[in-house]
């Protein structure tokens, strides 16, 4: 038996874009065999000539029955609104596919330099550092304390042989964790932010607009930020929640964690590509100041957030007497007790200097 039909998309302001009508035949039984539970009937592409915004394709049957599962909500994007990224960004570490990215949209770029600070920057960290890790992370570090503003896109460039936040520069690195959506559901929230500028934002992220986008590893056990902009917390199996975008104050400067899935899918998602200039706009606030001269514990810091091993500089001499009979005949050796910058548990007890030849006897 034939049913009428109607399609249609309706977008915003129930502007009515497409109308179509159509006949749904459903199959009779043969020989004892029911037809299939769910019947195609229409499939076809079509352009969208319309705002950008919510639509939804509508399918109502017009007589004789009301099937279920009549509406589907989906996006349209205007590449012609994207806002633009006027102020020139400093490509630190490595990320082909972010920098392709960049120069095919035209946002002015250069590799970061290390040494002196001629004015404050807008810094892109890649997704691999350079091979030299230690001396960039550190130079990254005094840009950022000048009042430069870094954003950290993807956290795998934090990995530190087995330690996965090992570059991180905070005291307290806390974990990269991960909190896992399935039939135990995780709650995502973004803040109404300059960072969610033309995005749907103010409560809980819509699964519609942020699937591709949402990520299951969060920020977990950091130190306070100063800003926390969307992240997600999981209280149906048992609790957890962690940060999927924050902000965090280094020195004269910040720096943005994210762990949003933005540059896997530039050019594929219209939101990764939003969110990525509302980042680049929303750093370059602090631009037009001035430098900012180094703070005076700069290299406290450095050694705080394991940037510099406190044994190399600031350890305390204690001079150790040898207990062997040569002692007596050769200059005693420098030892000293190394302690951690953030609790007073002994460490390790390491050799700091050679041999020191007028301490005298002790």
């Amino acid at each position: 038996m034939p049913y009428p039909a109607l399609l249609q998309v309706v977008g915003p302001d129930n502007l009515r874009v497409f109308e179509r009508k159509v006949t749904v035949r459903i199959p009779a039984h043969t020989d004892g065999a029911e037809p299939p539970l769910a019947l195609p009937i229409f499939t076809e592409e079509l352009p969208v000539d319309g705002p950008a915004g919510k639509y939804r394709l509508l399918a109502t049957q017009e007589r004789s029955g009301a099937p279920t599962g009549g509406e589907t909500e989906f996006y349209v994007d205007d590449p012609g609104r994207m806002p633009p990224v006027e102020t020139e960004v400093v490509l630190w570490g490595e990320d082909p596919l972010v920098s392709a990215w960049l120069a095919k949209h035209q946002i002015k770029t250069r590799p970061f330099a290390a040494g002196e600070l001629k004015a404050r920057e807008v810094i892109l960290v890649g997704s691999q550092p350079p091979a030299d890790a230690a001396p960039a992370f550190i130079s990254l570090a005094q840009h950022i304390a000048q009042g430069s503003t870094a954003i950290f896109l993807a956290p795998e460039v934090f990995k530190r042989g087995d330690n996965n936040v090992g570059w991180l520069p905070l005291a307290k690195k806390g974990s990269l964790a991960k909190i896992h959506g399935w039939l135990y559901l995780k709650d995502e929230w973004a803040k109404r932010h300059p960072m969610f500028d033309g995005l749907p934002a103010g409560g809980l992220m819509d699964y519609t607009f942020y699937r591709e986008i949402i990520p299951d590893a969060v920020w977990m056990n950091q130190d306070p930020p100063i800003e926390a902009v969307a992240g997600a917390i999981k209280a149906s199996q048992d609790y957890s929640s962690g940060l999927m975008l924050s902000v965090y104050p280094f020195g004269s400067g910040r720096f943005v964690l994210n762990t949003l899935l933005i540059r896997e899918n530039l050019g594929r998602h219209p939101a990764a590509e939003r969110l990525l200039r509302n980042l680049l706009r929303s750093a370059r606030s602090d631009v037009q100041q001035p430098v900012a001269d180094l703070p005076a514990d700069f290299e406290a810091q450095l050694r705080a957030i394991g940037y510099k091993d406190p044994c190399l500089s600031g350890c305390l001499p204690k001079r150790v007497k040898r207990r062997d009979a040569e002692s007596r005949r050769e200059p005693q050796r420098l030892h000293s007790l190394c302690v951690s910058p953030r609790s007073s548990a002994l460490l390790s007890v390491r050799i700091c200097a050679a041999r020191a030849n007028s301490l005298g006897p002790m």
